[in-house]
């Protein structure tokens, strides 16, 4: 490509040292001229690469020949012009104006010398006509420059939001894994619990009073059943996620459902109550199913840790808050009971809705864990719907 555009200039300028006008003659000899026509024409080869001296070199050999008696046309001047395209290109406005001044300088001063007494058609040719035919250069040039800026930035927006797609993939990946981990500790951890407590309770009953068994067995088996069916409606969910209305998946637990929760804790031995403040009503899904898992957690931490249980749960409801305390008194309450990824998960879950939870001992074999959320800003989504 530059080899092209350097021959096509070099042809321009031998043709531009062949013209003449009426009263204003070029010189003789065509050689000098097709000379400085062919050294101008190698520089603007070599301007992509050294635009600062091929620019030199060119303004040298148009002066020269200005100065030897040919006509500044654009057609001997297009050497020049391609190097001053190429310098405004790869340079700054500042540097352009101050090449093209130079250029310009150059070239009348060459003309002057060459042409000592010229007429009105000479003068504006070696002077006006210089800075008319150098200018759209510069002009052309700053065009293209701000072109490739514009394209570079592009690019570079275009490589930001590229990196940025990625790391929101991987952010939903990581927020995804850990949403599986939950359900799949909250559906595992507690039907396991409930059911090795039931079939302990039912195993130290059986030498003492086996008329209890059955009973138990028969919690045992919905334990169990209830455990498959919250598997099956997670793993259902996860092969067709966003359709929760595909087979195999089942709506999303809410404070409803506490009841079939704390039956199966009642049938493995422990004493649960449920007290409620405030006047009960329907929450947001998302905010009771976070309040749901949480209790659930609970009495799988009491049904693992506590030694004969009494547990309370109090449901608070006021205007703008919703709260759950779970209070464990038993003749061992061990701390440790909500370690692990319980109490991780119950955080997570809180945090997910703006909410929090408190875990800790709360006097003499007590252990309570305190569930707040805010309901504000679900109103005022409600609203703005």
């Amino acid at each position: 490509m530059n080899v092209l555009t350097a021959l096509v200039a070099f042809v321009f300028a031998a043709l531009g040292a062949s013209l003449s006008t009426e009263g204003i003659f070029r010189p003789a000899e065509l050689l000098p001229g097709a000379l400085l026509s062919l050294v101008a024409s190698g520089a603007l080869f070599a301007s992509a690469r050294f635009p600062r001296v091929a620019t030199v070199v060119a303004i040298c050999c148009a002066a020269a020949a200005c100065a030897a008696g040919y006509l500044p046309t654009p057609l001997l001047l297009a050497p020049l012009i391609g190097c001053l395209y190429r310098l405004t290109v790869a340079g700054s406005l500042r540097a352009a104006a101050w090449w093209t001044g130079i250029a310009v300088g150059a070239v009348i001063a060459g003309g002057a010398v060459g042409d000592a007494t010229p007429t009105g058609g000479s003068l504006l040719l070696r002077t006006v006509g210089v800075a008319l035919w150098l200018l759209p250069a510069v002009f052309a040039g700053r065009m293209t420059h701000a072109q490739r800026a514009y394209l570079r930035m592009v690019e570079a927006r275009a490589a930001d939001a590229e990196r940025n797609r990625d790391d929101d993939v991987r952010r939903r990946l990581s927020e995804e894994r850990l949403r599986i981990a939950r359900d799949l500790h909250d559906v595992v951890a507690h039907h396991l619990a409930v059911a090795n407590a039931q079939a302990g309770t039912a195993a130290h009953l059986l030498g003492k009073r086996p008329e209890q068994v059955p009973q138990l067995l028969a919690g045992l088996s919905g334990s169990t059943s209830a455990a498959l069916r919250e598997l099956k409606a997670t793993v259902g969910l996860l092969r067709n996620p966003g359709d929760d209305s595909s087979p195999g998946t089942t709506p999303a637990p809410g404070l409803d459902q506490l009841s079939e929760v704390i039956e199966a804790c009642r049938a493995a031995g422990i004493d649960v109550s449920v007290t409620s403040d405030g006047t009960p009503r329907r929450l947001p899904s998302l905010v009771e199913l976070t309040a749901f898992r949480i209790v659930q957690e609970a009495l799988t931490n009491v049904t693992r840790h506590a030694v004969r249980p009494i547990v309370t749960i109090c449901l608070t409801y006021e205007e703008d808050t919703f709260a759950v305390h779970v209070v464990n008194t038993s003749a061992h309450s061990a701390p440790a009971g909500t370690g692990g990824y319980g109490l991780i998960g119950m955080r997570e879950r809180a945090n997910a809705v703006g909410g929090s939870v408190r875990a800790g001992p709360a006097g003499p074999d007590r252990y309570a864990v305190s569930l707040t959320i805010p309901l504000a800003p679900w109103q005022e989504a409600q609203v703005l719907r």
